[in-house]
């Protein structure tokens, strides 16, 4: 399906608005964060610190949603690295496992993107059969089984990434399950996105819709922020990825 207006902002259009919208989302993101960093924290070192890694994740999403290899992978090791630093530095060890797993495939992603672009040099996405779907839907509930029980034993040594502490969503869902949750889906669609599959904005979109509601019950109002900015983004990533596919496919011979 279609869309003008997405069409045009995406650079599939007969108006090319892609620089428009890069930068009317960009200064949105970054206003909404800075007013979420003046007023939520005490403006240490760190904060600045973890601000700054902020703005750079902004440039990294948009720049893949868009296909961009370098300023996507390339500012993606930048930004995970540098959560990796802010988790550690804030003694949240056990955090650092998502950001240093990002790190990683998106070292793999610059080469990789590298092999398959297009004539302007933007990677070229790639639909999933069926075999893909099930093999990912059996690695999240592979994830789903396995997490709870190496975070109990990363918890033993002082390690672990959930804390489990009874709280409950809406007095009905474990906080628990649905960190897990959050955390599986976004290590899948990390995956996913590397490998340039088109449906890893779907799960990009659920990862966000599950990580708002893990920041909003912890009061963490810049993250919930961040969430949303980042979820406007999937939605125009999903429509990108998509059209480029489907123009793929009717170019090859």
């Amino acid at each position: 399906m279609k869309i003008e207006i997405l069409d045009n902002i995406t650079g599939f259009g007969e108006k090319d608005w892609t620089t428009g919208w890069v930068l009317l989302w960009f200064v949105s993101g970054l206003i909404a964060l800075f007013i979420g960093f003046w007023t939520t924290t005490d403006q240490t070192r760190l904060d600045w610190f973890y601000f700054a890694i902020s703005v750079v994740g902004l440039v990294c999403v948009v720049s893949l949603s868009f296909r961009k290899n370098i300023a996507g992978n390339g500012l993606g090791m930048v930004a995970t690295a540098g959560e990796v630093v802010v988790q550690g530095t804030s003694g949240a060890v056990g955090l650092m496992l998502a950001p240093l797993f990002n790190f990683f495939t998106h070292v793999y992603g610059v080469k990789y993107w590298s092999s398959h672009t297009d004539a302007d040099g933007d990677m070229i996405p790639k639909s999933a059969n069926k075999y893909v779907w099930l093999m990912t839907l059996g690695f999240i509930a592979l994830g789903l089984m396995l997490f709870p029980l190496i975070n109990t034993k990363l918890s033993e040594l002082g390690y672990g990434v959930i804390e489990n502490d009874g709280s409950r969503f809406l007095g009905m869902i474990d906080f628990f399950w649905i960190n897990v949750v959050a955390f599986v889906l976004s290590i899948t669609a990390q995956t996913a996105m590397i490998l340039r599959y088109s449906f890893n904005w779907w799960l990009w979109i659920l990862v966000n819709a599950v990580w708002l509601i893990v920041n909003l019950m912890t009061g963490n109002t810049i993250f919930a922020i961040q969430t949303v900015i980042y979820q406007i983004n999937a939605f125009v990533g999903l429509y990108g990825w998509h059209r480029s596919e489907q123009l793929s496919r009717l170019q090859s011979p």
